[in-house]
């Protein structure tokens, strides 16, 4: 493949010749499917007026694409190529793209993105008769690497990246502490950027409690959501009632062959991938998170704002993100299974749980929040 970076394909959106006031260019390690993908589409589609995007996926995955209106005036790059050049070839390719490609402002996204983030640093430092663009990094979390603590490697990494002007975003309290202790982030440039949701249109009513229940969840199926933990923890935990694993991701297929090892496919569905969120979540009377890590999903402000009580590990802000009512079934890891079986014994509570958990994410995770947070950011 021709290494040039003039020679990638651009695709666009329609309305790509259409200007928009500001140009941002948005560096993804990946734009699969995922969180950090999904909350930038929905932020994008708020305000298709304000931004022009330049998307760049550094494995050259797009799916997300789905998830942006046609109105919205963004351009797609796949660097996937920079992969296989040496970590000094690539930073003088990521020199020559910045160079080369005007913007106003540079979002870089988690670890993957880290280089591009370090040669903007430098470029700045370089820079003497023209603005720098403005950096703007985000850190949603960590892989299974680096989920018990951080690699010394890559913090130093940060430490030199992350430095001089860049804003550096995060949506957990804890993310946030991380960043200051170990990255040594000053807190003049650390943001806390909670996610919020917009409410689906018709607000549900807390669901009759039925006899079989059924527990739900919906994640990107990647190795720290610990699915296999939720499958064995379900089935030990809930003898009667269906377990429905929303979502796609590279361990989809792994997951079914699991599933059917065990004979359970007439209790236990996976869907693939889920396009009408509140039509999926209605199916469930409880969604279950299982994550090793995670720091603030937005698929449990989507299942509070369903009305749904939450089962859960206790990791990044899961605990404090909802009311007391809900807070007795967040539950370390070897814990799960018996903090499942204790839900399921005060099934009578669960539409209190509900109430108050449609109550917190109205209050505290609104989606107009997350758009204002957004523009002052820029």
């Amino acid at each position: 493949m021709d290494s040039s970076l003039e020679q990638n394909d651009h695709q666009s959106h329609p309305n790509h010749h259409r200007i928009a006031s500001r140009h941002l260019l948005h560096v993804f390690p990946t734009f699969a499917i995922g969180g950090q993908q999904v909350r930038f589409a929905q932020i994008a589609n708020a305000c298709p007026q304000a931004y022009r995007h330049t998307i760049i996926a550094l494995d050259g995955n797009f799916d997300a694409k789905s998830k942006l209106l046609e109105t919205i005036d963004a351009s797609f790059i796949d660097l996937s190529h920079l992969k296989q050049q040496h970590v000094l070839q690539r930073m003088q390719s990521i020199q020559h793209y910045l160079a080369e490609h005007q913007h106003d402002t540079l979002m870089t996204y988690n670890w993957g993105a880290i280089e591009w983030a370090l040669v903007h640093r430098i470029r700045s430092r370089a820079t003497t008769t023209v603005t720098a663009p403005q950096h703007v990094h985000w850190e949603d979390g960590f892989g299974p690497e680096e989920q018990q603590e951080r690699l010394p490697r890559r913090n130093i990494f940060r430490r030199l990246a992350l430095s001089d002007d860049t804003k550096v975003v995060v949506p957990s309290h804890q993310l946030q502490y991380i960043a200051q202790q170990e990255w040594h982030v000053p807190s003049t440039q650390l943001v806390y950027f909670p996610n919020g949701i917009a409410l689906p249109t018709l607000h549900p009513e807390t669901q009759t409690l039925r006899q079989h229940p059924t527990f739900i969840t919906l994640a990107t199926l990647r190795a720290e959501k610990n699915i296999p933990r939720l499958i064995d923890s379900f089935l030990a935990a809930v003898p009667d009632g269906k377990l429905i694993i929303g979502g796609g991701g590279p361990l989809l297929e792994e997951l079914r062959t699991y599933v059917v090892s065990l004979n359970q496919t007439d209790r236990i569905e996976l869907t693939g991938n889920v396009t009408d969120i509140w039509g999926f979540l209605a199916q469930g009377d409880v969604f279950c998170l299982s994550s090793d890590t995670e720091q603030m999903p937005i698929s449990v402000l989507e299942a509070m704002a369903m009305g749904l009580p939450i089962v859960s590990t206790e990791v990044g802000d899961i605990k404090t993100m909802l009311p007391p009512e809900n807070q007795a079934y967040i539950a370390a890891p070897t814990d799960y299974p018996a903090t499942m079986k204790k839900l399921l014994a005060h099934q009578d509570y669960w539409p209190t749980i509900g109430r108050a958990n449609k109550l917190r994410v109205s209050q505290h995770y609104s989606f107009d929040t997350m758009l204002h947070n957004f523009a002052a950011l820029l």
